[in-house]
């Protein structure tokens, strides 16, 4: 199944809380290995978007997340970057939340 983002967010625009809030209700009943999500059209993404949507989506479906498939615009390389950094983060759970805390700490 093909979920495209830009028929979601209705725009080339994938950048804030609520519209993450939207792929994620989309997707959250889905099983990540019967899912591409397409953001063919989409100029922009954010990491709170993503945050909000994929990266919620890891942390429920940790053992399958891998299985979930994406299908980029031409030249936007940095999405995929983008999408592997949220889904890491989102695996590490409380180990990546005490990396930020120190980090901050140690400013």
């Amino acid at each position: 199944m093909i979920i495209n983002v830009l028929d979601i967010v209705k725009s080339n625009l994938a950048t804030n809380l609520e519209d993450g809030v939207a792929l994620f209700e989309v997707i959250k009943a889905k099983k990540p290995s019967e899912i591409t999500i397409s953001f063919v059209g989409v100029k922009l993404i954010s990491t709170l978007f993503l945050n909000e949507s994929i990266g919620r989506y890891a942390a429920m479906n940790s053992k399958t997340i891998q299985e979930l498939q994406f299908e980029y615009p031409e030249g936007k390389e940095i999405f995929a970057h983008k999408i592997d950094d949220v889904i890491e983060n989102a695996l590490l759970g409380e180990d990546y939340d005490s990396l930020v805390d120190n980090a901050l700490l140690s400013m």
